[in-house]
């Protein structure tokens, strides 16, 4: 039996039995992270799959392109979280700003 196995184990006793504690969430679960980044990854895969399969009637040229919709929405979300990060610096607030 590996480390990490005997510290999952270790994880799921009887937390959940004792009062005042909650089950974990879906997403504490290793498992189901994995199964969820594969499904991305899936789905994406599929979406660029799918530009071969029919004509695409573009207003510009470089909207036909294979795989562009798919590459242009995952740059535009890296440009949002990046964006965001620094707007955060500019909002953030002292820990103790309300009280």
């Amino acid at each position: 039996m590996s480390r990490q196995d005997r510290h999952d184990e270790g994880d799921r006793g009887d937390e959940g039995d004792q009062a005042g504690q909650t089950d974990s969430g879906f997403f504490d679960d290793p498992r189901h992270v994995n199964w969820v980044v594969r499904a991305l990854i899936a789905i994406s895969v599929l979406s660029v799959l799918a530009d071969f399969f029919y004509h695409k009637h573009a207003e510009y040229h470089f909207r036909e392109w294979i795989g562009f919709d798919a590459v242009y929405g995952f740059v535009s979300c890296v440009l949002l979280v990046l964006a965001a990060k620094q707007l955060r610096k500019i909002l953030m607030r002292p820990e103790d700003y309300y009280d």
